[in-house]
């Protein structure tokens, strides 16, 4: 029988505070310490900004696939702000983060056209997966779930590091800055579908499952950059 999930929904949270690559991954800590090169953190600015550039799609996939209408508005909410950044007043995010690029002494177009790691392409293909192959329930896992819920508490300080240790400005670091708080938020609509839905064992096996491979692919997408990184 079916039952509703939000004691399942706080446990997934825990295993993702526990496991999280934003804050623990040890390349995350080199960067935060000022430990990395001019030439690995333009490595880390690329990589990142490709999964960037992809993480609306995953959005729009799984506003598209929601049937409750209320939850959907917020999806598109969260959809539009990534895209246009007209909610939080800052700019689409991908541009955000090209921000950063550009303030490390990269140009555009090696932002724009740069070439994905296989760590990083295969996070990539997990969006894609994640919320078009599996069910409903478990893209808001993989995605708003393990992917946003990490990074509140992460990003900001963060930011901070990158100020400090690399001479980058508060509108190059703003990416960092504006998902501090919209992820935030994000997560919450995840956090709250999946409170909501009556789930049985199996379809929580499901969501654990595709929550533990989501924190897996972005830890693989973290070794990926610190192998580039050295």
């Amino acid at each position: 029988m079916a039952a509703m999930s939000d004691g399942f929904v706080r446990e997934i949270f825990a295993m993702i505070k526990e496991r999280r690559s934003f804050g623990r991954h040890p390349i995350w800590h080199r960067i935060a310490a000022g430990n990395v090169s001019q030439a690995g953190l333009c490595n880390f600015a690329i990589q990142f900004f490709l999964q960037v550039r992809e993480f609306p799609r995953a959005l729009s996939a799984l506003h598209s696939r929601c049937l409750n209408a209320e939850e959907r508005v917020k999806l598109a909410e969260s959809l539009y702000e990534e895209e246009t950044g007209k909610i939080s007043g800052s700019a689409p995010h991908p541009e955000l983060f090209i921000r950063l690029g550009l303030g490390l002494g990269l140009s555009r177009d090696d932002i724009v056209h740069g070439k994905a790691l296989p760590s990083t392409a295969a996070l990539i293909d997990w969006f894609e997966l994640s919320t078009k192959d599996r069910s409903f329930a478990e893209g808001i896992g993989a995605i708003n779930l393990a992917a946003e819920g990490q990074v509140p508490g992460n990003f900001a300080p963060f930011a901070r590091a990158l100020e400090k240790h690399y001479g980058l400005s508060r509108e190059q670091v703003a990416f960092f800055d504006v998902h501090e708080i919209a992820d935030r938020d994000h997560s919450d609509v995840g956090d709250n579908i999946l409170s909501h839905t009556p789930m049985s064992e199996v379809e929580r096996a499901k969501v654990w499952a595709a929550v533990e491979h989501s924190l897996d692919m972005w830890w693989q997408f973290f070794d990926g950059i610190q192998r580039a990184c050295e």
